[in-house]
């Protein structure tokens, strides 16, 4: 049982660092705790942090989170959220191995235990078709029910489809939000939301209270990513935030498999680029699961059972129990996917609340990192830009995937970028 002392400093440490901080670890390799942290001299967090912004030293300096930590904690305890932190044996071992781990993961229901089955990132477009919602039901299904546990995001679409078949198949699914845990995001998943958390976890980096703005999806997708150990693309188009979650499995080391389609589809594209690009083929769930084969033979078999394949069926009935509308197939012919303008289903794919560029976003940039960003034109541009003022290849093109993850730019056509 934790003391609130303890995860006090934790709650009022993330609050000053913000979400996906880079500079929690060598922090707290300096330094030891997160109570050390933050009653160091400013001197000491510069030896540690030379290019650290006035703004986040003063937030790490500063008293103004001590009010709502108080918020927080006496929240999680009226709701029953732990409060999950590294020094805990419940934080997943995964997750702190990453570049920036958070440092506190609030958590409703329990998370499964790691390191005797395979959890697999199920992810792709929130407006998917017809044989998205079907392969998205089947692959989820055949793995919950081989003993594997499911990570989604819990959004429309994909998410949402390879939760409900993992609750379908008994066993327990990982969720992880891109706001508060107190959120229900999008609010029709109320029921989906209630019943991930009693079979399994909802989890979230973000403090109670943070609205589901669109820059805090990218952040939230290092965590899927990070909490497993393969990563599954059902569907997506070129510009799909799922492709992102793709990239942070690439860099963090994971598997990465991706459901083929029609090539004249545009949701099919990004799935069709990870093949081409080395990602590994995902037809069925054995696809999958053979991948860990050597690594849990004493603790799984990797074969979905025969008597599992004739529930993989997607139905209307499976759907609504738990509060889910099926995909009209009619409604989506594969000419109205194709000649849909990019702009629109961009818009779709990404409509989210708006919100001005968060200053933790702005904050949480190393002073070079911000200083290319202040270099940004507002116009379209590319890295040759860049690398005209002076700035390294190697750097510009890291600079231009960190704000793009971080939602500070969009890419364009062309090889071009835009600063939002």
């Amino acid at each position: 049982m934790y003391t609130d002392h303890a995860k006090a400093a934790w709650v009022a440490l993330s609050l000053a660092l913000g979400p996906r901080s880079a500079r929690l670890k060598p922090l707290l390799k300096a330094f030891g705790s997160p109570a050390a942290i933050l009653a160091a001299a400013p001197e000491d967090i510069r030896a540690v942090l030379p290019d650290i912004g006035k703004g986040a030293l003063a937030a790490l300096q500063g008293t103004k989170q001590e009010k709502e930590t108080a918020r927080i904690l006496a929240y999680c305890r009226r709701e029953g959220v732990e409060i999950l932190t590294p020094d805990a044996p419940e934080y997943p071992a995964g997750l702190f191995a990453i570049g920036e781990p958070p440092a506190v993961l609030y958590c409703r229901g329990k998370l499964p235990v790691a390191g005797t089955r395979p959890f697999v990132g199920m992810v792709g477009t929130r407006t998917l078709d017809a044989y998205g919602e079907r392969m998205a039901y089947k692959l989820s299904f055949e793995l919950a029910a081989s003993g594997a546990v499911v990570v989604s995001g819990l959004a429309d679409g994909i998410d949402g489809i390879a939760a409900a078949a993992a609750l379908d198949a008994g066993m327990p699914t990982v969720g992880v939000l891109g706001c508060g845990i107190d959120r229900v995001y999008p609010k029709h998943h109320a029921r989906l939301y209630a019943e991930v958390a009693e079979q399994g976890a909802v989890v979230s980096e973000f403090a109670p209270g943070t609205p589901p703005y669109g820059w805090n999806f990218p952040m939230r997708n290092r965590i899927i990513s990070a909490l497993s150990e393969a990563v599954v693309v059902v569907e997506a188009d070129e510009e799909s935030g799922a492709l992102i979650t793709a990239r942070y499995a690439l860099v963090q080391g994971k598997s990465l498999f991706a459901v083929p389609g029609d090539a004249d589809q545009v949701r099919s594209v990004g799935c069709n680029m990870l093949l081409r690009g080395g990602a590994m083929m995902a037809l069925c769930g054995e696809d999958i699961l053979s991948h860990f084969r050597f690594l849990y033979r004493d603790s799984m078999d990797m074969r979905v059972p025969d008597e599992v394949l004739q529930y993989t069926g997607v139905t209307p009935e499976k759907l609504h129990r738990h509060g889910l509308q099926e995909v009209n197939a009619e409604a989506e012919p594969k000419a109205r996917a194709k000649k849909e303008p990019r702009e629109k289903a961009k818009k779709r794919e990404t409509e989210l609340p708006v919100a001005e560029i968060s200053p933790a976003v702005l904050d949480s940039l190393s002073q070079g990192e911000r200083a290319i960003y202040d270099k940004l034109p507002s116009t379209p541009f590319t890295i040759d830009l860049l690398v005209g003022e002076g700035i390294g290849a190697k750097e510009a093109v890291a600079a231009m995937t960190l704000f793009e993850i971080l939602g500070l730019i969009a890419s364009r056509p062309g090889g071009t970028y835009l600063k939002k």
